[in-house]
């Protein structure tokens, strides 16, 4: 028989100042995702929906030890599932349908993979995964990005209230002494996961913005706050006053002064965290104040009621309305797509999620309310794989590239007609080579075999050898992932001339000696240094024929100021070739590749009938061009064998996209393996003759 309770709690009931804060949270994301500049750090908007979450789950989790004696998980999920999945698998089964509709076939699988994991609510995994992928970086964004915080919830709604009964069962089911406990169990968790997030922020900021381990301390932040009502009940008016300006002072300014490069979440994340907690106790206390009150405001309070389902259409409305009707995203467009989200989100609000939570059916068993979330994850289920199994995109299917069959270029004046031919050209060949649908899978082999270091990686297996292993001439590729896109033409090379060929490139690691910043860690790259030491220390000690330097031309230098970079750049050319000089008999150097603004595959899926909106413009398409025309003489100055690769790749100032039937780029920078393979004779004329 569960023990009644001796005390009465009286939780906190519809409360208008969170219904309030919430449209400052959705508001915030809006703006952001929109474009407006000023509102750039618009996403601490989801910390104070996650401190809101924290808040209001364990009070009702609270009040029913109270009132009951035990929590019914069975209840709570029932409750949860009538709230939360019907719009949820509203919106992703729509967003399903037009991504298959409208998005470009390179991302088909991407996206579909992307809805499974929002219906199983691991999506926030599988983007920390996906955004570690440093060949995915410039992709278009998934259509399911706005899911990855549900996901967190739903980890912290899974995981929270077991936590509650493990611990109401050690104080022997007496509610107060529960209360007592878990503060001190939300502080804890405050705490840990807090510096948990600091350190990762450091270490992987993309990880640290995701993962719900990195997060769990902003809703720990609102659960503290609901264990400790009654406390934050007698705050005096002048108090309250202060502290409600306070705290909506620091989530408008954490906002407004926050952007893409602040380090997020970490310790930057308390401003908005603090400033959530903050106005909550302002609005707990007894006394009226002025931010409560603006907060229950009927602006505040329409927002604030279709919150949920602003949330979830605004994203899949911004990504997919511009690619149905064939137009580019501008601010402008998006103000009046998201002035009829808001549409949207009321009749998703009236017609959706008010009559599932209010059914009189689901309400009588707690089997109805985890049917409802059943059979919305099932129809999920059910959509993707009819999508993908049974109307396949054109191309999904096609084989890989047999890269033997590609034909290789004779010459300078052969490239030159293929260039000129491309430019004249609009559409795209039916048989493009390699198939847009499979672009992802268009990468050298040395990624395939681990032969290619990604960012966390410092050691290459002891099998990277192609070409004749048994060769006595051995020849070294060295550099970032700019060097690997020349594998395939220099492993052509080196199986035709009977070299050794050692592949020894790792993603966005420069051969150049310069301390090297890694945004999508957010640190510098200390990765890079010591590979690139463990590099040098090999090429003394067997001292290679020839050793083959590529690198991208990067401005995250570490430790130097924006008119300090090139001749930082230009002194860590010197310290590489003086450091590699003494033991290699060949030194060559292959130029930077030209770079697009747009993801190359996506364009040129979206306007097949008229590719040349693709073409690059040489002069934008070469980084930083005085800095390399400078290591170019510097590097020809100390002998060093230089291949400029810009007349491979451009003609009469214009770069095609698409040359021969063989798409050049499998992104926006990375040149295809078929286009590389093809110009294997062109620069096996430029290498020197071993």
């Amino acid at each position: 028989m569960a023990q009644r309770p001796v005390e009465r709690w009286e939780g906190i009931g519809f409360r208008p100042d969170i219904q309030g804060l919430r449209a400052v949270a959705v508001m915030l994301v809006l703006l952001s995702h929109a474009g407006f500049a000023f509102a750039e750090g618009g996403y601490v908007g989801v910390d104070v929906f996650f401190v809101l979450s924290g808040f209001l789950i364990t009070s009702l989790l609270v009040k029913e030890v109270f009132d009951t004696g035990r929590i019914s998980i069975a209840g709570f999920y029932a409750r949860r599932a009538r709230r939360i999945l019907p719009a949820a698998s509203v919106v992703a089964v729509l967003t399903v349908v037009g991504a298959w509709l409208w998005f470009p076939v390179t991302r088909i699988e991407e996206v579909m993979q992307d809805a499974f994991t929002v219906i199983v609510y691991v999506v926030n995994y599988r983007f920390i995964a996906e955004s570690t992928e440093y060949l995915n970086a410039d992709q278009m964004p998934s259509p399911f990005q706005q899911y990855w915080s549900l996901a967190v919830e739903e980890q912290f709604y899974l995981v929270w209230p077991l936590l509650l009964i493990a611990l109401l069962l050690m104080v022997k089911r007496v509610p107060r002494k529960l209360v007592g406990v878990g503060v001190a169990f939300s502080i804890a968790i405050f705490a840990l996961t807090l510096v948990l997030s600091v350190f990762i922020t450091e270490q992987s900021q993309s990880t640290a913005y995701y993962a719900a381990h990195t997060r769990a301390w902003e809703l720990a932040g609102g659960a503290f706050l609901a264990l400790t009502l009654p406390t934050w009940k007698r705050t005096p008016q002048a108090a309250a006053w202060a502290l409600g300006v306070v705290g909506l002072g620091a989530v408008i300014v954490s906002a407004l002064l926050y952007d893409n490069e602040t380090a997020f979440p970490g310790y930057t994340a308390l401003l908005p965290v603090l400033g959530t907690m903050l106005v909550i106790v302002a609005g707990t206390s007894q006394l009226s104040n002025p931010v409560s009150s603006l907060l229950g405001t009927k602006p505040f309070q329409f927002v604030g009621k279709i919150s949920y389902s602003l949330y979830l259409w605004h994203w899949p409305v911004l990504i997919l309305f511009p690619l149905a009707l064939g137009v580019e995203s501008s601010l402008l467009l998006n103000v009046v797509l998201l002035a009829g989200t808001f549409a949207i989100a009321q009749l998703s609000y009236e017609y959706i999620e008010e009559p599932v939570r209010r059914a009189k059916l689901l309400k009588t068993s707690n089997m109805w309310g985890l049917a409802t979330g059943i059979v919305c994850s099932l129809l999920g289920i059910g959509l993707i794989l009819t999508l993908t199994i049974g109307f396949p995109k054109s191309g999904t299917d096609e084989p890989p590239v047999d890269l033997e069959a590609v034909e290789e270029v004779d010459d300078l004046s052969e490239i030159e007609t293929k260039l000129r031919d491309a430019l004249e050209s609009d559409r795209v060949p039916g048989n493009l080579i390699p198939p847009l649908a499979n672009i992802s899978d268009d990468k050298p082999t040395i990624y395939n075999n681990s032969c290619h270091l990604e960012f966390e990686q410092t050691e290459w297996p002891h099998d990277c050898v192609f070409g004749d292993t048994e060769s006595d001439t051995t020849v070294i590729l060295m550099g970032d992932s700019h060097a690997a896109q020349w594998f395939p033409a220099l492993e052509t090379i080196a199986s035709d001339r009977g070299w050794k060929l050692i592949s020894r490139t790792k993603s966005s690691c420069t051969p150049v000696a310069v301390r090297v910043d890694n945004p999508s860690l957010g640190r510098e790259y200390t990765e890079c240094e010591q590979a690139r030491e463990s590099v040098f220390d090999e090429i003394d000690e067997i001292r290679p024929t020839m050793v083959v330097f590529a690198s991208s031309e990067t401005t995250e230098l570490t430790g130097f100021e924006s008119d300090e970079t090139n001749e930082a750049w230009l002194g860590g050319w010197t310290d590489t070739i003086g450091r590699v000089g003494a033991s290699a008999g060949h030194l060559v150097a292959i130029a930077d590749t030209p770079w697009s603004d747009s993801f190359v595959p996506e364009c040129v899926d979206l306007n097949s009938d008229s590719v040349e909106a693709c073409n690059i413009d040489q002069d934008e398409g070469v980084r930083l061009p005085e800095r390399r025309r400078e290591a170019i003489e510097l590097q020809e100055g100390v002998g060093v064998t230089v291949i400029d690769p810009l007349g491979w790749f451009c003609y009469d100032g214009t770069c095609p996209v698409v040359v021969d039937g063989i798409l050049v780029y499998r992104d926006k920078h990375h040149v295809t393996t078929p286009y590389m393979k093809s110009l294997s004779g062109l620069i096996a004329e430029e290498l020197p003759k071993l």
